[in-house]
């Protein structure tokens, strides 16, 4: 029997063809061939919508092959799944690795077994077979490379025959072989639709049914438009199949509402495209962002079905789903749109898949700590507040290893936590472990829906998890038998990586589609959206072509030559323009989020110019600006009037502030009674988080204040803390919450370099008050051995960072005590070393009484000479310290108030207050304040001479630093806390915050340069 072949254009009614001659064969078991299921769903329901319709079947090609094996009598043949076929494949690379040479290196990439497994599914399309390859390596254009291939194919074909089991391949391979021996083995009518990209084995399947019964194939293909000719050879190669009946269908308007629509179809890719006025069928949607294009395309979909659209007629299609497409899917759930997101992802991107590799890593593989606390903080089931003090003692024990971090939890909590113990319990038996694995993967799936906090939740992400661990639980189910397909325990983990998952699977009906081209080019929908319309994305830019083989390898082995890029873009748009019925949106961002540019894709121009342009020099611009809806950077929200969901309304009505009238907004919106009630809720709570945001003080408990109140004294760096920055002081001091890291390697390093130059002042090698030439050698050895007890003392050395630590301190201390011994001598010698004062025990002098509070603190070190001079020494472990004219800017305070402390609680006359610079490597020379009277006595330290002032500058410069610590401290007792990094002369006057700051999380600050006229007018 001739072969018929249905070719046109999009919407020339081939489907409808297709559907009658069906219909018309109900008698005889017709057979409806579609793309997908997704489409069997869709065309069974058209065919029932004038009630049942008896006898017919409507199946994939997948499933055609499969009908006639069992046509034939034979019983239906045990396929490898999925996940055993990658696991086969993966089996045999192992088997054949150690033979390779040019492969070889490359098969101990991750990645590897699943790029090869799409080689042999293309391999065994066109019905090639391990020989075949081995006799294309023996060309000129084979060489090793393909030999590698061959040997890893027919590794991959003997571990598979000795399962006893057949690929999807093997399947079509015995259809066409009993087709072949049997004639008359197949008589029902055949119909295809949709199907524009067939095999080999395809291809010799439909011409062996075409002999014997009646097979209808209907693709796109019209004569002339250059966007269909990515389908010309398709046709060919039905025609080289046998005799065949053609029919040749043409466009008709009426399959379109919208005339225009109608018109930019048969325009794209025409050698004599008209131009027609646009309408308001045509949407262009600019946005700048993912996220905006997201929310811009979510917000018009909110309207469509406001407006009364079937979620079912509305499809979004985009050129990488798996990409774009969470971010689209979520932003419509939040909008209360359901959506089927028709697209794979890596299991492992999930957080099912993410937890248990970690989970894996850490208690089969060589994993680290951070994967024991992946694990815990994915649904773990432990409370989070449990795993954040072990993540705290963890990183403070600096534990590097899982087994190190697992035997933390268990000396902590006397037990391993639950999913570990199981994992152990089942290791030494790959089936039983494997089994268990899928189990725990069900179990940590299920825990977010029974959090006892907070009752059942199942959610539109919750759905994607469970699917996640179906996923493994049934690939591992698969490889648990046969159980020579059993993976070993360290192969677990990379079995589940190689997992991929569909994001929906299921009815489609009531649900936004989100897919690509290729999915649903077999489909009409009233409204398409086509996203992410960028240059590069869509058109897609070649990627350097098949991983394996290049196009002399591949016309060795007689497959098909590679499609060209340019082509296959240009036909697969041209389907998206064929989709819908009566709107059309072209999304595309102009930015990312961070507002660099980004260019479109040049098939949104070649749209724009099948539209006729207003009249004008600027009509092209005009043309595009009456079709184009804006979201640019500033629109962070949308318009109350546009709002998509409750939630959006509270949102847009909130971030206009209290000032724009909230419940008169509301109430302009208009939502329903319920709806109201609900917004305005949000709305309460949105006020609140703002306030909470935008407002941090001054305070206004009372209880609060008066605990602040009630504070006597003072540290000098609270006062400078306070002055840097209140809020920040704030939280650091009084809400003082706990770091998760280890103590910074510089506070330690500080610590222990004060600590050692304590002892070693006050002990004195030698005998001589402060190094020399001649004692250094004693003052080194001895500080060396001073370090080694102050380090054992604070349990310092047991990890390499930490022994890091203590070599870094040594060095200091050695370069500051030979720059001690080289300076001139002086009459200034070691007085007082960490002298502490204030009313807490160890204190040498009470607390200093300064205007109605009081200050303590601990001076490193104070020198003196015979005439009751003193010189206060600040150490610090930094690279530069503060000169006198930076002093307010930079918020120092400390080093004034001790000379101050010192004049009056030791009676001594302070002349110099100095910052020892411990770290510097450029300019070592300390810096601070001065007496021009003690300057030439302090020649040996290289001071600057802009530290040097007259008697009634340092007088000045302590009575300000009094009046400074007085105002802080009356600010700090009545509460008066702000976000107020300033205000001081300089850079940092202009209000910017302090670079080391990592509050900003919490604080929300503009982190950019403010103005001082400006921030006088913040809340702070």
């Amino acid at each position: 029997m001739p072969l018929n072949l249905v070719h046109g254009p999009p919407n020339s009614g081939r489907a409808g063809l297709i559907r009658r001659r069906f219909s018309a064969a109900l008698d005889r078991d017709p057979v409806l061939v579609v793309p997908t299921v997704d489409d069997v769903y869709s065309f069974e329901r058209e065919l029932c919508e004038g009630g049942a319709a008896l006898g017919g079947t409507t199946m994939t090609l997948g499933g055609l092959f499969r009908e006639v094996v069992v046509a034939a009598g034979s019983p239906p043949p045990e396929v490898l799944s999925p996940a055993q076929r990658l696991r086969v494949v993966s089996l045999a690379v192992a088997d054949r690795r150690n033979r390779l040479g040019p492969l070889r290196r490359s098969t101990a990439r991750p990645g590897f077994a699943a790029a090869f497994e799409r080689l042999l599914d293309e391999l065994q399309a066109a019905g090639r077979e391990p020989a075949d390859v081995e006799a294309a390596a023996a060309t000129l254009e084979g060489s090793a490379y393909l030999g590698d291939v061959a040997t890893l194919f027919a590794a991959y074909a003997a571990r598979r025959d000795a399962l006893g089991r057949m690929d999807a391949h093997g399947v079509a391979r015995q259809a066409i072989e009993l087709l072949r021996d049997s004639g008359g083995l197949w008589c029902r009518p055949i119909f295809l639709y949709g199907l524009d990209d067939l095999t080999a084995h395809q291809l010799e399947l439909i011409g062996l049914l075409a002999r014997t019964s009646e097979v209808t194939v209907a693709l796109p293909y019209e004569e002339g438009n250059t966007a269909l000719a990515a389908r010309a050879s398709l046709l060919e190669a039905l025609r080289a199949t046998g005799p065949a009946a053609e029919i040749e269908t043409h466009a008709d308007p009426g399959n379109t509402a919208s005339p225009l629509l109608f018109h930019l179809e048969r325009g794209y890719g025409s050698r004599a495209p008209g131009r027609r006025e646009p309408d308001s069928s045509l949407v262009v949607l600019r946005s700048a962002g993912a996220r905006g294009e997201a929310e811009s395309i979510g917000a018009e979909v909110a309207r469509l079905i406001a407006g009364g659209a079937d979620p079912n007629e509305i499809a979004i299609v985009l050129r990488d789903p798996a990409r774009r497409g969470p971010l689209i899917a979520s932003v419509l759930e939040s909008y209360g749109v359901a959506t089927a997101l028709e697209a794979e992802l890596p299991v492992a991107s999930t957080a099912v898949g993410g937890t248990m590799l970690a989970l894996l890593a850490a208690v089969l593989g060589e994993g680290s700590a951070g994967d024991v606390l992946r694990y815990l903080r994915g649904p773990s089931g432990l409370p989070a507040g449990q795993v954040d003090w072990f993540e705290r003692a963890m990183r403070r024990r600096r534990i590097r290893s899982a087994a190190a971090a697992l035997e933390l939890w268990e000396e902590r909590h006397d037990q391993l936590p639950y999913d570990v113990a199981r994992i152990r319990e089942a290791m030494g038996d790959p089936p039983a472990l494997a089994a268990a694995v899928g189990r725990l993967a069900a179990t940590i799936a299920s825990r977010p829906l029974r959090s006892e906090q907070d009752g059942p939740r199942p959610g539109p992400g919750e759905g994607l998890e469970l699917r996640a661990a179906a996923a493994i639980s049934a690939a591992l189910a698969d490889l648990a038998d046969p159980e020579d397909l059993a993976p070993a325990a360290a192969e677990l983990g990379p079995t589940i990586a190689q997992l991929r998952l569909r994001v929906w699977s299921g009815p489609v009906e009531g649900r936004v589609r989100i897919a690509s081209p290729y999915r649903l080019r077999a489909a009409r929908f009233d409204h398409v959206f086509v996203g992410s319309l960028q240059d590069g994305e869509f058109p897609r830019r070649e990627r350097g072509g098949d991983p394996f083989l290049s196009d002399a390898q591949r016309a060795t082995l007689e497959l098909e030559p590679r499609r060209e890029s340019d082509t296959e873009e240009h036909y697969l748009f041209h389907a998206c323009l064929a989709l819908p019925r009566r709107s059309l949106f072209l999304s595309w961002r102009d930015s990312d989020e961070n507002g660099a540019a980004e260019a479109r894709s040049p098939l949104l121009d070649e749209v724009l110019r099948l539209l006729q342009p207003a009249a004008g020099e600027d009509g092209a611009a005009a043309l595009e600006a009456g079709l184009t809806r804006v979201r640019d950077l500033t629109r962070v929200t949308h318009r109350v009037a546009e709002a998509p969901s409750e939630d959006e309304l509270a949102r847009a009505i909130a971030v206009r502030g209290p000032s724009a009238g909230g419940a008169a907004l509301l109430a302009a919106a208009a939502p329903p009674p319920e709806a109201a009630e609900r917004v305005a809720t949000r709305l309460a709570k949105a006020r609140a988080v703002e306030a909470a945001t935008r407002a941090p003080g001054p305070l206004a408990n009372p209880a609060v204040i008066e605990s602040l109140a009630s504070v006597r004294a003072y540290g000098g760096t609270t006062l400078e803390g306070f002055d840097l920055c209140s809020y920040r002081w704030f939280v650091a001091h009084e809400l003082d919450p706990q770091p998760l890291d280890p103590v910074p390697d510089p506070l330690i390093q500080g610590g222990l370099m004060h600590a050692v130059l304590e002892r070693l002042y006050a002990e004195r090698p030698g005998g001589e008050a402060l190094p020399g030439m001649a004692s250094l050698r004693s003052w080194i050895q001895r500080g060396r051995e001073l370090l080694a007890e102050e380090a054992t003392a604070r349990e310092l050395g047991a990890d390499p960072a930490e022994r890091a630590i203590v070599r870094r301190v040594e060095g200091l201390l050695e370069r500051f005590l030979a720059e001690e011994a080289s300076r001139s001598p002086s009459s200034f010698q070691p007085w007082l070393l960490e002298a502490r004062f204030g009313d807490e025990e160890g204190g040498e002098r009470p607390s200093l009484e300064i205007d109605g509070w009081g200050l303590h603190g601990a001076v490193d070190r104070v020198d003196r000479d015979g005439r009751g001079r003193a010189l206060v020494i600040d150490y610090k472990l930094s690279g530069q310290v503060t000169a006198r004219e930076k002093l307010e800017e930079e918020a120092k305070l400390q080093l004034q108030l001790y000379l101050i402390a010192v004049a009056e609680l030791w009676g001594e006359e302070p002349v110099a207050g100095l910052y020892h610079p411990l770290r510097g490597t450029s300019s070592r020379r300390p810096r601070g304040v001065v007496l021009d009277e003690a300057l030439a006595k302090l020649d040996g330290y290289g001071l600057s001479r802009t530290d040097v002032v007259d008697r009634e500058g340092f007088e000045a410069m302590l009575d300000d630093a009094r009046r400074r610590a007085g105002a802080i401290v009356a600010r700090m007792r009545r509460g008066d806390i702000r976000r107020d990094p300033g205000p001081r002369r300089g850079l940092r006057g202009h209000g910017l915050c302090p670079p080391f700051c990592d509050f900003a999380p919490i604080c929300r600050r503009d982190r950019a340069p403010v103005e001082p006229r400006e921030e006088e007018g913040e809340e702070g």
